[in-house]
């Protein structure tokens, strides 16, 4: 069966040498991760722990949290099903354009998505005018820090505006914070630090893209409302992550190497891409935040890349976005040659 929206990652049905359509870690998997996946397949024979004990108690010392306020789940994507089917929500709003996975949660659930566009003119920055829209008849926010596809990020001082609205409307408030780790300043933006203050937000982390762990599907939530945390339990299957996921993240979180590689290695290579996109090759870059980098080009860019076996992500189907939007991943210096190769190229013809 078809899918109803455009995915990045789509290698299965394309001849590709490089992807930059999806924002993984370029580093892939820590070394500890991947030998600690490979001895979770000789325990396979086993159930996975249906608590993920070992995960949920290494990511509360790591992120200075309580264990009891974490969800497991198959990726982040499993946790925003979990939520909706968990909440039923009627009424949801978010920004466009934005992360496509919130409305198709909420059309699984017969709820009705309503969106605040972003302003082209604005940078596709979030104003503080959206609080007014959070109105007793909305019944859960989503929102991305930093933004999908756009890179923009959102000021904690807004974030805690809109969480303190949330409480005052009784409106559940779901943040994506999944991007984050590959900014310097993480801290500085996200609000896990205040999830106790504010019962009615839920935020959600993944492995998938910081670790370069797409493909085990591994992500979690974070909510210190009990009853919030005991429905979405209910919804998700049991034995929900694997063995491997999950040892693999337990060694994830104790790489501190790994991290401060990434960031070093994503803001040495987003300033070779600006650079050279720069040159001509894209009408307009907006200045990215973290792994990927949003703009306008010429309108039959990725078709031509593609090519070239290069697949980047056309942001077209995006609602508030048009063709000539682009997102594509910073990646390691020789994939990056290539596609700045491949593009001037196309822009020589």
């Amino acid at each position: 069966m078809e899918e109803s929206y455009q995915h990045g990652g789509d290698i299965y049905r394309n001849d590709v040498l490089y992807d930059f359509s999806v924002n993984t870690n370029p580093l892939g998997m820590p070394q500890k991760s991947v030998e600690a996946a490979i001895k979770g397949i000789s325990l396979a024979k086993c159930y996975p722990d249906s608590q993920a004990d070992a995960l949920r108690e290494e990511i509360a010392n790591k992120k200075q949290l309580l264990k009891e306020q974490i969800l497991v789940g198959n990726g982040a994507a499993e946790l925003i099903y979990g939520l909706c089917q968990a909440i039923r929500p009627q009424k949801v709003l978010t920004v466009s354009p934005c992360f496509q996975e919130y409305e198709e949660a909420v059309c699984s659930c017969n709820g009705e998505m309503q969106f605040w566009n972003l302003k082209e003119e604005n940078n596709f920055s979030l104003e503080e005018t959206f609080i007014k829209k959070i109105t007793e008849d909305i019944d859960l926010v989503f929102l991305c820090n930093p933004n999908n596809p756009t890179g923009q990020l959102i000021s904690r001082q807004l974030l805690e505006k809109i969480a303190k609205r949330c409480e005052e409307m009784k409106v559940w408030f779901c943040l994506d914070e999944c991007f984050l780790p590959f900014l310097k300043e993480e801290a500085s933006y996200s609000m896990l630090s205040s999830i106790c203050d504010f019962p009615h937000l839920m935020i959600l982390r993944a492995f998938t893209k910081i670790y370069g762990m797409a493909g085990l599907r591994l992500g979690y939530g974070i909510s210190s409302n009990g009853k919030l945390r005991e429905k979405i339990q209910r919804v998700i299957q049991p034995w929900n992550t694997s063995i491997p996921a999950q040892m693999a993240g337990v060694e994830a979180l104790k790489d501190d190497a790994y991290l401060l590689m990434t960031r070093q290695l994503i803001e040495r290579e987003t300033q070779y891409l600006m650079r050279e996109m720069q040159k001509g090759l894209a009408e307009k870059i907006y200045e990215p935040s973290v792994n990927y980098i949003f703009f306008k080009a010429r309108k039959d860019l990725k078709e031509r890349l593609l090519e070239k076996k290069i697949l980047i992500r056309s942001c077209d189907n995006y609602h508030n976005l048009c063709r000539g939007f682009f997102r594509i991943a910073v990646r390691e210096r020789e994939e990056n040659q290539a596609l700045i190769r491949a593009w001037r190229d196309l822009e020589r013809k």
